[in-house]
């Protein structure tokens, strides 16, 4: 299977998914600057057979038209998109959405899909879950292990749903009904994520989002009237909290971390392309932040034999193989600054894809590792 994950403005997530038999694909939640799709088409040589919105966006405009008109592809949605378009016709303009509103309601729909269509490309098949409360037509795509869910669930959070054609109630059910009846190992792909984050596990979130706790209905409609702040213009966020809730994953070495375990080497193979732009620091940088007395954490994820041959300075080691069961003694505040590095940046990367599933912040990776630490001609400790 072919998969590339994109990210527009830092937090608007975007996917190609592609059978690399037939070389068709399909891109879902496209932002409307089209030029990386095309480029990623293009240079692997695909055929882009279907445009899949998730939901009607609010908070951007739409490329699905840009990129039919461009490729020919043919734009998919659910087919309540005709519903949500006449809740939505009129209003927006007191928020600052009405204009993107307008302009993605003036779209051509060419397949509208119902609850359990499958949408072939190729020899792959995406299943269509309608999940509305955020919007009317908001659906997830579930494939291969992969559940590409809009913005119905994202990391840690669920969509708002006090915009044009969101319903509580709705979500309410798309989330207790649906959503958590995927398997705990499905990795979820939302279209938004505001912390860095490339994905999680389902199992992960129905032990640590607020948002999947149990609760009665009464009670789901008082926590997001508290939760979400008043929605305002083009650059709100469809997930952000108002309140500060404790978001710190539960400590397991049990079932749960055997599922992030396993979700961790399907998500090495999907790794973005575009990793590097924000999720490493190179030697120099890392020197100078030392120098200035900075300290981050420092995580040597290579092996003890390895380690002792030489490391930096201060740094604590835990082998990549060893990171779940030796979670507890990294520190308790997920914002800690946390640099992982081994050999060569491999297993770092590794590392550093795990903890941001675990709900550290602000880790990178080492590029190239101590190897070119010791090339600069930086001190190690023997």
């Amino acid at each position: 299977m072919i998969f590339q994950q994109f990210r527009y403005e830092g937090d608007h997530l975007s996917y190609l998914i592609g059978d690399d038999k037939t070389q068709e694909c399909a891109i879902i939640d496209p932002a409307i600057d089209i030029g990386p799709y095309i480029e990623a088409i293009e240079v692997r040589g695909l055929e882009l057979v279907y445009i899949l919105d998730t939901h009607t966006h609010a908070d951007h405009v739409t490329g699905a038209g840009k990129l039919s008109e461009r490729t020919g592809g043919s734009i998919a949605m659910n087919d309540s998109v005709d519903m949500q378009r006449m809740l939505s016709e009129g209003k927006g303009d007191e928020i600052g959405i009405g204009d993107i509103l307008r302009e993605n309601a003036s779209l051509t729909i060419n397949k509208k899909v119902k609850e359990g269509d499958e949408i072939t490309i190729g020899n792959l098949s995406l299943k269509a879950i309608a999940t509305p409360g955020h919007t009317q037509d908001s659906m997830c795509l579930l494939t291969n292990g992969k559940a590409f869910t809009g913005d119905t669930l994202m990391i840690g959070v669920c969509g708002r749903s006090d915009l044009p054609g969101g319903d509580t109630i709705m979500l309410y059910n798309s989330l207790f009904q649906k959503i958590s009846n995927l398997s705990d190992d499905i990795v979820i792909y939302p279209a938004h994520d505001y912390k860095g984050n490339i994905n999680s596990v389902m199992g992960y979130e129905r032990v640590n989002n607020p948002f999947l706790k149990p609760r009665d209905l009464e009670e789901f409609i008082k926590f997001m009237k508290e939760t979400f702040p008043p929605p305002k213009g083009a650059g709100m966020q469809c997930g952000a909290m108002k309140t500060t809730l404790s978001m710190a994953p539960t400590p397991s070495t049990g079932p749960l971390m055997g599922q992030m375990c396993v979700a961790l080497e399907h998500i090495l193979d999907d790794y973005p392309e575009d990793w590097k732009e924000w999720n490493i620091v190179d030697v120099k940088e890392l020197k100078k932040e030392l120098d200035a007395g900075e300290k981050p954490l420092l995580l040597d994820v290579r092996e003890p034999s390895e380690y002792e041959s030489g490391h930096i300075k201060d740094a604590k080691n835990i082998s990549v193989k060893e990171l779940p069961k030796r979670i507890e003694e990294l520190p308790e505040d997920k914002d800690t600054e946390i640099i992982t590095y081994c050999r060569s940046g491999h297993r770092s990367a590794h590392a550093t894809i795990f903890l941001k599933a675990y709900g550290y912040r602000n880790v990178k990776s080492l590029e190239h590792g101590i190897h070119e630490w010791e090339e600069e001609g930086y001190e190690v400790k023997k």
